[in-house]
């Protein structure tokens, strides 16, 4: 009988072989990449090109930042902190690629591993380095491909995917910028646009990380706040219209904030959506700028108004 990985269960491998198979497994712990079996090789040759391989096939600063911390261990290395470095066993070349605090490979100054360490790291962290702009030049692009180019914020596409993660304990809220369209028509596009990023810029600094801010359209914000129930967001909400009025532009004195707050039950976050929709146009129904909340049970009630 055999397991799932081929081997045969472990209470009835015999004692050497299971002593084998954990020195195996340690030794293969945290690493980045396999290793072959010419890895041993006096001048490293299999282990760069094991390396390089697995940098040709990153997709993540962590990945890149592993895979020359496990090429570091098999040249026969280790790393040190580089405050902390030797300076007669540490090799000063920085291998953190700037993603952490410096760190420097360290060997016995006279040894097979300092020299493979010397010879073989500074072209290879060349390569890594290339290998990283190309993977956070990659990141930034879609980073910019998820935001709404003016406010910052999700934009449409990008926070209906976030809010199809919404399950019960999760609340969605739907702002509405009061008298926009008349400043945008009195003052013009570039005040418009103005109060847009200074509105979209408040909710970054206001909501917790976590939370999905986005731009539905037009004059119109959403938010997605995961684990807070609805009133925790309605009184979010209360400090958004605080802080608006006292930061928002001049041309934008008229511009106030009817916020609709619901909260997400087993009916999904689209559903959720729609009530805070309803729970918005309710609150201008009653005079706008103020706050609407609608639990799951949809039972309304005014949750703030100034």
């Amino acid at each position: 009988m055999v397991d799932e990985m081929g081997d045969q269960p472990e209470s009835s491998v015999p004692p050497s072989e299971l002593a084998a198979r954990l020195a195996r497994r340690r030794r293969d712990n945290g690493r980045a990449y396999a290793l072959g079996p010419a890895s041993s090789d006096p001048t490293a040759l299999s282990a760069e090109l094991a390396a390089t391989q697995a940098l040709l096939r990153a997709r993540s600063a962590a990945e890149v930042e592993a895979i020359v911390s496990t090429l570091v261990r098999d040249l026969g290395g280790a790393l040190v902190a580089a405050r902390y470095a030797d300076p007669t066993t540490s090799i000063p070349v920085d291998v953190s690629l700037g993603l952490s605090e410096p760190m420097l490979p360290a060997a016995d100054p006279v040894s097979v591993a300092a020299m493979r360490l010397g010879t073989v790291l500074p072209e290879f962290l060349a390569s890594a380095r290339l290998v990283l702009a190309g993977v956070q030049a990659e990141l930034r692009r879609d980073e910019e491909s998820r935001r709404d180019h003016l406010t910052g914020v999700l934009n449409r596409r990008a926070w209906m995917r976030q809010l199809s993660r919404a399950a019960p304990g999760d609340s969605v809220c739907l702002i509405d910028l009061d008298h926009f369209k008349a400043t945008n028509d009195t003052n013009g596009h570039a005040a418009g646009d103005a109060a847009l990023r200074a509105f979209g810029a408040l909710m970054l600094r206001t909501f917790r990380e976590d939370d999905a801010c986005g731009r539905l359209g037009g004059d119109e914000f959403v938010c997605f706040t995961p684990g807070l129930d609805g009133r925790g967001l309605a009184d979010r909400c209360q400090e958004v219209r605080t802080r608006w009025e006292s930061e928002r532009p001049a041309a934008a004195a008229r511009i106030g904030l009817t916020i609709g707050v619901a909260e997400v039950g087993e009916d999904g976050g689209r559903a959720a959506l729609q009530r805070a929709d309803a729970a918005m146009y309710e609150g201008k129904a009653k005079g706008r700028n103020r706050t609407t909340l609608r639990s799951s049970a949809e039972d309304d009630r005014e949750a703030s108004r100034e």
